[in-house]
């Protein structure tokens, strides 16, 4: 509360960013996806990591709401949000987890979509910006919820 305050004194815009929602509508492997996120800030803070958390378990077909926040506008003037799938507790799927997507967030709000990602902008609800993913063979529909 008082960063949030602080910025709004300055004068600087303060920007929320929360995973309301994501879809499944294929998965990398057969047996399922374990995905997880990571929040990376970037521009001039040489890619500091601020968070990185479990989304869960997916099926084709799964949709989880984890209603996470993963930025309040400090630790950067943008972060990064890289959707992965995780490999850990599966050697038969080699070494090194699955990029799934990424987008980055500016502190006035702004989006820019990153590899293998889609900006499909407001979703039906109009609340939510809406991103398609399809890195390593997968697809996900991601919803942010991005507040100033």
């Amino acid at each position: 509360m008082k960063i949030s305050l602080d910025n709004e004194l300055r004068g600087e815009i303060t920007v929320k960013v929360t995973l309301q929602g994501m879809r499944c509508l294929k998965t990398t492997e057969s047996d399922g996806d374990e995905i997880y996120c990571v929040v990376v800030a970037t521009g001039g803070t040489n890619g500091r990591e601020l968070a990185r958390f479990e989304v869960g378990d997916f099926e084709v077909g799964t949709t989880l709401r984890p209603r996470k926040l993963l930025w309040d506008g400090t630790g950067g003037p943008a972060v990064t949000i890289t959707v992965m799938e995780s490999d850990e507790n599966e050697p038969e799927h080699g070494s090194s987890d699955d990029f799934i997507g990424e987008v980055t967030v500016s502190a006035d709000g702004s989006c820019k979509p990153g590899r293998a990602t889609l900006d499909e902008g407001s979703d039906e609800s109009k609340r939510y910006r809406q991103f398609s993913m399809t890195g390593s063979a997968a697809h996900y529909v991601v919803h942010l919820e991005i507040t100033n």
